[in-house]
């Protein structure tokens, strides 16, 4: 009796709970996390194990596996890939990284086996797919929602239609509840097709409306790499649709598809050739980003560097010219916006080939699956079009991730698996049959219900384990919002106290440990610097070049180099030689380790403006003006190293992107050689300041500086007359 209560409800808590899962994670988002996403995680994460558990508990207690060993060519690939990040995450050089995207391949790989073992029956595999459709409703009107708000109401801090704090958070692109346009046109790329299929099959007016609001939604998401995969799945779909669904003469498929694919073609092609052209930096970014993750794909191209762990090396390889496009330095870019190039990154080509495997093996068993219903069922079972939705959409998915990286994001990864799941579940459907226990004895089976509640136990404080510990990365989530807050405020010490216990509740929460060192750095009190370089030497361990913990360093050393620089001036006030030979070493020990740490820096970013700056000023305090000179200098002239090789691929004039800078680089040169008494070096830097602002007033005033001690008045009178006719005030 107990054992058939265990079997109902795990099975029910399956067929209901799985499609309750994935609509939570389709439509949940927590702003008051520091991703509004974190919360989708932490569904994906605890449901994803709790899942797992049940369905562990159901199998020791059913003792069925009939349907696995059955179609067990169809669960290989799954176990070859798991097993590939397995073997990846054991090589990695970075355990915490790699864990974290560990546990999403397992729980990925485990989904689309419970689908395929659980939801092989008409009715289960159905409820999954109307789940699917309320949700890409429910979806799309959010979209129209932001849609109406960015085109019709003022923008924030103004309230508009959408009530939420995340409003116009991409300008006019809408992004629904997936916090990203390019997350909601990937899922959208993927409800689209398995709604088309429906509303060929039944004819209801509503999945024709929703398929609208979803080519509404993607048109607007603005998405280009969302435009390719649905145009790919329209075209698709036609193929398919006409060659195992529509009943006509060849001729008029032919015509059908032909005039399908040249629509699409025009208006996909049109469109993101529209995008490029408004926003060219999209494209540019992504193939600079993908030069640089083949720089690192050649390191370990057999098995991979390890899995999950792209953001931690890419710093080393990244070309100079993203800082231009993004315009920041305070930011990493995550993933390399092509999920074929980090597999490849992460897994090496076996990694990558078993993927590959996995995608053909999944598309091939669902185009004979389409064959074996266009034989026996002459198209008219529903099957046959769910079918034909699914492969569309895997199609259209896989497309779409070449210039996407949505699948590394759980919100667009759960819905890969889902379809490889219920492409599996719908090629095994019609022949399924219940397992059967002819091969165990009897008292083989005594023996194993006896062993099956210790390992049925044992399971269930895993996942419990699991669970706890992946609320309490939530919870670090919510409470790095707060910390933020307080840092913003500078609140140091409050700060410091919530970045403590976000560490202590999700270890691998680099950001974290970063932004408490930076607060040591900021709040200087007491033993802040020691703290402060304990903490960064821990980030490093982690990620050997996050963000710019280099150049801050550098900044905290460049601070104890004027701490021991004034400690210095008062012992020889004092007359006191023994702490001043002291403080003169600390100084210049200091003064090394600033020098040391911003040149690191400036390896991985090389046009980073302060780096420069600081070095010239530690180089001028030292006495040493020609190595500060030649910082400068070096700032100044290396965007011109940008147009040579490796650099050459694409070539702008990247200065006119930062003119302000280059402004300022020439100013204090201009200053050092007046200081050097180089004053027609120094002239020529002002002009070339000009050149970059012809308004810059300091410039001006430096120039007529000179010009006065020169006793130079046609100049002198120059500068004046091009003051007043930019009207510029020179005081």
């Amino acid at each position: 009796m107990f054992s058939a209560v265990i079997k109902n409800i795990s099975s029910k808590i399956i067929s209901y709970g799985l499609p309750v899962f994935y609509f939570l994670i389709a439509v949940s988002f927590y702003l008051g996390s520091y991703d509004s996403a974190q919360i989708k995680i932490t569904v994906f994460q605890t449901g994803g194990i709790f899942l797992i558990c049940l369905w562990f508990i159901n199998k020791l207690e059913t003792c069925d596996i009939y349907n696995l060993k059955k179609n067990f060519v169809l669960i290989l690939p799954i176990l070859l890939f798991l097993i590939s990040g397995l073997v990846s995450y054991i090589f990695s050089p970075y355990k915490l990284a790699s864990a974290n995207e560990l546990t999403k391949r397992i729980i990925y790989c485990f989904l689309s086996v419970i689908i395929m073992d659980c939801f092989c029956d008409k009715k289960n595999l159905l409820r999954l797919v109307n789940i699917l459709i309320f949700t890409a409703y429910i979806v799309c009107f959010y979209a129209i929602i932001q849609f109406i708000d960015t085109r019709f109401f003022p923008a924030p801090p103004a309230e508009g239609l959408d009530p939420f704090i995340w409003r116009w958070a991409f300008d006019n692109r809408i992004f629904s509840t997936f916090g990203n346009p390019n997350f909601f046109g990937d899922f959208l790329v993927v409800a689209s097709p398995i709604v088309l299929a429906l509303f060929f099959k039944k004819k209801q007016i509503h999945l024709l409306f929703l398929w609208l609001l979803i080519c509404f939604s993607t048109i607007f998401s603005y998405s280009k790499g969302a435009w390719l995969g649905f145009g790919t799945g329209i075209i698709s779909f036609a193929f398919l649709f006409t060659g195992f669904i529509l009943k006509t003469e060849k001729k008029k498929k032919i015509i059908l598809i032909a005039a399908m694919s040249a629509v699409t073609l025009m208006l996909v092609a049109g469109g993101i050739f529209f995008q490029l052209k408004s926003r060219p930096d999209s494209s540019s970014f992504r193939i600079f980003t993908w030069l640089s993750c083949w720089e690192m794909i050649n390191t370990h191209p057999v098995l991979g560097t390890g899995i999950g762990t792209f953001y931690l090396t890419y710093p080393s390889y990244r070309r100079p010219q993203i800082f231009f496009i993004e315009g920041l330095h305070n930011t990493e870019s995550d993933h390399p916006e092509n999920e074929y190039l980090e597999v490849f990154y992460d897994e090496g080509f076996i990694g990558l080939g078993i993927f590959l495997l996995l995608l053909i093996t999944f598309l091939t068993v669902g185009l004979k699956n389409l064959s074996y219903f266009k034989e026996k069922f002459s198209n008219e079972n529903t099957l046959a079009y769910l079918q034909l939705g699914f492969i569309t959409a895997l199609i259209s998915q896989i497309v779409h991730n070449c210039v996407c990286v949505s699948l590394r994001f759980v919100s667009s990864g759960v819905m890969l698996w889902l379809l490889i799941g219920c492409i599996g579940a719908t090629a095994i459907l019609e022949d399924w049959k219940i397992g059967e226990l002819e091969d165990w004895t009897v008292g083989r089976l005594e023996a194993w219900k006896k062993t099956r509640r210790v390992l049925q136990i044992l399971i269930i404080a895993a996942a419990m384990y699991c669970i706890n510990i992946f609320i309490g990365y939530f919870q670090a989530d919510v409470l790095h919002a707060k910390a933020i807050q307080y840092s913003k405020a500078k609140d140091w010490t409050n700060a410091i106290e919530l970045y403590s216990k976000v560490i202590e509740k999700n270890k691998s929460f680099i950001m974290a440990r970063y932004f408490r060192a930076n607060n040591y750095n900021d709040r200087w009190q007491n033993d802040d610097p020691e703290k402060a370089l304990d903490e960064y030497k821990e980030i490093w361990k982690l990620a050997p070049n996050y963000v710019q913990s280099k150049f801050l360093t550098g900044v905290l050393y460049s601070k104890l180099v004027k701490y021991f620089n004034n400690k210095l001036t008062q012992a020889l006030e004092e007359k006191n030689e023994e702490l001043a030979k002291k403080y003169s070493q600390d100084r210049e020990s200091c003064l090394r380790l600033a020098v040391k740490y911003f040149k690191e820096y400036k390896i991985t970013d090389p046009i980073f403006a302060q780096t420069y700056y600081s070095l010239a000023d530690l180089y001028t305090v030292s006495g040493n003006y020609n190595l500060a000179e030649k910082e400068l200098l070096d700032h100044l002239n290396f965007p011109n190293s940008l147009s040579e090789k490796p650099h050459n691929f694409y070539v702008e004039n990247w200065k006119l992107r930062r003119l302000d800078e280059y402004t300022t680089t020439c100013l204090k040169l201009g200053s050092l050689e007046y200081i050097l008494d180089r004053k027609d070096n120094s002239e020529k830097m002002f002009l070339e300041a000009l050149k970059y602002d012809p308004q810059n007033s300091d410039a001006l005033k430096s120039l007529l500086t000179i010009y006065s001690e020169r006793n130079d008045k046609e100049h002198c009178n120059e500068v004046a007359e091009y003051s007043r006719e930019h009207g510029i005030v020179l005081e």
